[in-house]
């Protein structure tokens, strides 16, 4: 009965870590794809910047020169996010360790001993494994 009340404990553990890596990861991915839709917009606009000030006959470097520091700015962001996910799946199998769901174990419900995936029967004392 021990075993099984550690397995249920190790198990929750996990779904716990993973879901909370899954949930972090998944900020920092809709980020990105902000940051990315954003720098296309930058893009854009240096397009369009270049276009009007040379019809005006104007210059348009500074203004450029602006816009470019914001796509690095954005891109650095967009690094420091992809550092963040990494660092999850770092912090995750420190956390985790070697703890891991064993799919291939059933548990009898009648004594709680361990017993093959594709056991009828409990090993121990027979009873039927659901």
């Amino acid at each position: 009965m021990a075993s099984l009340k550690e397995s249920l404990s190790k198990g929750i553990t996990t779904i716990n870590v993973k879901t909370n890596s899954f949930m972090e990861e998944s900020k920092c991915k809709t980020y990105i794809s902000t940051l990315e839709k954003e720098i296309q917009i930058l893009k854009q606009n240096i397009g369009e910047t270049v276009y009007a000030k040379s019809v005006a006959g104007e210059s348009y470097e500074e203004e450029v020169a602006g816009m470019i520091g914001q796509i690095r700015g954005k891109y650095e962001e967009i690094e420091q996010q992809k550092a963040a996910i990494e660092q999850l799946a770092v912090q995750e199998k420190q956390i985790l360790g070697n703890q891991s769901m064993t799919v291939n174990i059933r548990y009898c419900a009648n004594c709680g001993a361990q017993n093959a995936a594709n056991y009828k029967f409990c090993s121990k004392c027979g009873s039927p494994l659901n």
